[in-house]
């Protein structure tokens, strides 16, 4: 099939907009490396640009029905990255701007004010965790905050060992990933206050 190929183009969009999982599929397979390509040109960051390869093609799943509607699907995937990425950056920008206005509020070098870094701490890292998938929240809360081994959370929701290394791998992935933009902020003010 030609990238290129109008009639082609339609007949996916029109099978789409009836629920094609497979229409879905070959157009995510034609467009993701375009998408890729100018989420990392903006960002400058693979892990970004691969999170917004994911959202804006669930965007496009998720408003599935209007897909027939689409002329130009290279200019509407364009608009749609576009203004993805952008959102994605604001959003950045106004977390971290909230980590440096929560945390430099009030900064005192004594034992309460650690106290109130480690509960800003956990205020950021529990609003990362509850945007989890259910079950990966689930398994990541039993295993960090209950302290359950990987074994014992397997045994009590019934599914395998592996299968619980593997969401807690993803939870850790994420958390990681959402957590680093406070990470140097928090540390240079420990090391600050420590003086």
């Amino acid at each position: 099939m030609s990238l290129n190929s109008s009639f082609d183009e339609n007949k996916l969009l029109h099978e789409l907009s009836q629920g094609s999982e497979l229409a879905f599929t070959e157009l995510y397979n034609r467009y993701k490396n375009l998408v890729y390509g100018t989420a990392l040109k903006i960002t400058k960051s693979k892990v970004l640009a691969e999170e917004a390869v994911q959202d804006v093609f669930l965007k496009i799943w998720q408003n599935q029905e209007k897909a027939a509607e689409i002329t130009n699907f290279e200019n509407y995937l364009f608009i749609i990255s576009r203004n993805h990425i952008f959102d994605m950056i604001k959003k950045i920008a106004r977390e971290t701007n909230l980590a440096s206005d929560i945390t430099y509020k009030n900064i005192a070098a004594d034992d309460t004010d650690t106290a109130i870094k480690d509960d800003q701490y956990n205020v950021i890292l529990n609003q990362i965790i509850e945007q989890l998938p259910p079950q990966q929240q689930k398994i990541y809360k039993m295993a960090k905050m209950e302290g359950l081994s990987h074994q014992k959370i397997g045994e009590n929701l019934g599914i395998s060992t592996e299968t619980v290394k593997k969401h807690m791998s993803q939870a850790l992935k994420f958390v990681r990933f959402k957590i680093s933009p406070y990470m140097n902020l928090f540390m240079s003010l420990f090391l600050f206050s420590s003086i």
